[in-house]
């Protein structure tokens, strides 16, 4: 996708292919490099204005627990740990330095020299994000264990709300379009999710721990996983993403270009397309890095790279001096390398149009109309499910190989016979999945005799469904089935007609055996496969009372399904009563400890 792109870094499903209409004639440069003489921890730098009237300059954090400032002996001794800092324009004409530690927030004011809050947050604070998020006043907002906070810059509580997970990074953004901002977080248990206000609007399955959050433009943000990728979100729709073997350790946009800088812990500094992800310019600094800041100039930003060992450089977005030159000579690569490939091609069609009838038969020629399927195929008896990959005309399979982010380790899979003598036309591969997630899976199958010196190499790309861990059962299989104890009702929707089509696209399951839910009425048995083969699932529909019953053990996959169901049939408001019993004594215990002004830590209490 990108010259300049390096081996380990690849290019993943989703990329757009939009025309660049933004001007590439720009690169990095670097323009100043000193060093605070100090080891930083990572992910606590900030850039700030603390002086009425000051310039910006660099706040961090020391691997001794101190807050230092650039270019003064000034530094603050917090007797906690501190996790996270943030800048927060609290003083009249200046900023407060926000700091987050693991049982309370502080806000600091350097110019008066005092501190200007001090509140205690249950299980400390994560990260930072400060602005104004939908209808409420700007404030700061802390992201702690399962919990929000907010305070404005006198300290008063103004927000608080409850997440699914730790909060470890987010950041604020029109994720909707809507002109209005949300506050879109990032947890562990690999999903993002969206707040309006204090009520969650949606929630999108990563497949590994979010790790870095930032706001693009208005309906997009960018994204960093702990595996290496990276993408954007536009308008609740992921529109590309890129793997690399580095990790994340900031993202930083520039609305108005239309790019983005990616710093990577590794020490790489990345400018990109912020459309589809593709280099524009690329430089590095020589040690591992603890964070990066950009500045507020907007006609003329910086980012400012601090590493683990103090050192620090910092990269201006200018017009490159060369850039013309270089993309002709890029262009010429490409066509150059375009022209081999059809060459090699037509070298090819000719020495088959050479062969003679005996020399055709020897090379096992592949008929012009082979075609290969993949389907997904569920044994009731061993309780999996399986891929299946068919091969026309008993043409041998002589591998396959499966990329699938998050379902295999090393995120692909091989497949090749144990002797090539085996080879066979039809092969199964089992698919053990952990989370209930959706996912695409890009096979390449591998065709060609087993005495043949060529392959025919044939793509296919499947969606594995949600929610693919359950299958129909029938009668013959009812046996295998537990009823759950723990379910979720509610008011069947007037386009329960699509309920159908909700089922086909979130399950497993037998074209013929769908339509059977158009009839909305009746309990229809499910059996969980592989990882999941001790839970069962039940769907109850009472025409009667129009009523919609979810019965299974799990809340959070019950929870999961009532989300995909209400946005698969666009229902905003939806009224339900649910029953799980195991969790009633948690509840209870939960809700007490408020009534009485104790906060919930949840590490302390072995039951909940």
């Amino acid at each position: 996708m990108d010259g300049d792109q390096t081996p380990e870094e690849q290019v993943e499903i989703g990329e757009s292919d939009e025309t660049s209409k933004f001007d590439d004639n720009v690169e990095l440069t670097s323009v100043f490099s000193f060093s605070l003489d100090q080891r930083i921890m990572e992910g606590c730098v900030i850039s700030a204005v603390l002086e009425p009237d000051g310039q910006e300059t660099i706040v961090a954090v020391s691997v001794t627990n101190k807050v230092i400032i650039k270019d003064t002996e000034t530094s603050l001794n917090i007797t906690e740990t501190i996790r996270c800092i943030a800048a927060a324009p609290f003083g009249e004409g200046y900023d407060c330095i926000v700091i987050g530690t693991d049982s309370s927030v502080i806000c600091y004011n350097v110019h008066n020299n005092l501190t200007v809050f001090r509140n205690d947050v249950p299980d400390g604070v994560n990260c930072f994000a400060y602005g104004k998020l939908g209808d409420l006043e700007e404030a700061i907002y802390c992201g702690g264990n399962c919990c929000i906070w907010g305070f404005d810059k006198s300290g008063a509580n103004t927000y608080w709300t409850v997440t699914g997970d730790q909060v470890t990074t987010m950041c604020l953004s029109d994720y909707d379009g809507d002109g209005e901002t949300e506050l879109v977080i990032g947890s562990p248990d690999f999903e993002i999710r969206v707040f309006k206000n204090d009520l969650m609007r949606a929630e999108l399955m990563e497949t590994d721990e979010i790790t870095s959050l930032a706001h693009v433009t208005s309906g997009c943000f960018a994204y960093s996983l702990n595996n290496g990728t990276i993408g954007t979100y536009v308008l609740k729709e992921r529109q590309w993403r890129i793997k690399s073997k580095s990790n994340v350790s900031k993202i930083f946009n520039f609305e108005e270009q239309g790019l983005m800088v990616v710093v990577w812990k590794q020490g790489k500094v990345d400018l990109r397309f912020a459309h589809n992800g593709e280099v524009l310019s690329r430089d590095s600094v020589a040690t591992p890095v603890a964070s990066a800041t950009l500045s507020r100039d907007k006609e003329n930003p910086t980012v400012t790279v601090v590493c683990l060992d103090g050192k620090v450089k910092g990269f201006k977005v200018q017009k490159a001096t060369n850039g013309a030159i270089d993309k002709t000579q890029q262009l010429i690569r490409e066509f150059g390398q375009k022209k081999h490939n059809l060459m090699m091609e037509l070298s090819n069609y000719e020495q088959e149009e050479q062969l003679t009838e005996a020399e055709k038969d020897r090379d096992f020629r592949i008929p012009a109309d082979t075609d290969v399927a993949v389907v997904f195929i569920v044994s009731c008896e061993t309780q999996l499910l399986s891929l299946r990959v068919e091969a026309s005309h008993a043409i041998p399979i002589r591998g396959v190989l499966i990329f699938a982010e998050g379902l295999f380790e090393g995120e692909s899979y091989i497949w090749i016979p144990p002797n090539e003598h085996q080879s066979r036309s039809v092969i199964d591969i089992p698919l053990v999945i952990d989370k209930d997630s959706t996912n695409d899976l890009h096979t390449k199958v591998f065709l060609g005799h087993v005495d043949s010196n060529k392959l025919m190499v044939m793509e296919n790309t499947r969606i594995l469904p949600r929610f693919c861990r359950f299958t129909l059962l029938n009668k013959e299989f009812e046996k295998f089935f537990y009823m759950p104890t723990c379910f979720v009702k509610f008011k069947l929707s007037p386009r329960a007609i699509k309920l159908s089509e909700w089922v086909s696209e979130s399950f497993t399951i037998d074209s013929s055996l769908v339509e059977i839910f158009d009839e909305n009425e009746g309990d229809f048995k499910f059996m969980g496969l592989r990882p999941k083969h001790e839970k069962s699932l039940m769907f109850s529909i009472d025409p009667a009372e129009k009523t919609f019953t979810i019965f299974h053990d799990d809340i959070e996959t019950v929870g999961a399904m009532v989300q995909t169901y209400s946005s698969f049939l666009q229902i905003q408001n939806m009224e339900s009563v649910a029953t799980f019993r195991m969790f009633s004594k948690r509840l209870k215990k939960f809700w007490k400890r408020f009534e009485f002004g104790n906060y919930w830590d949840k590490s302390k209490d072995s039951d909940l």
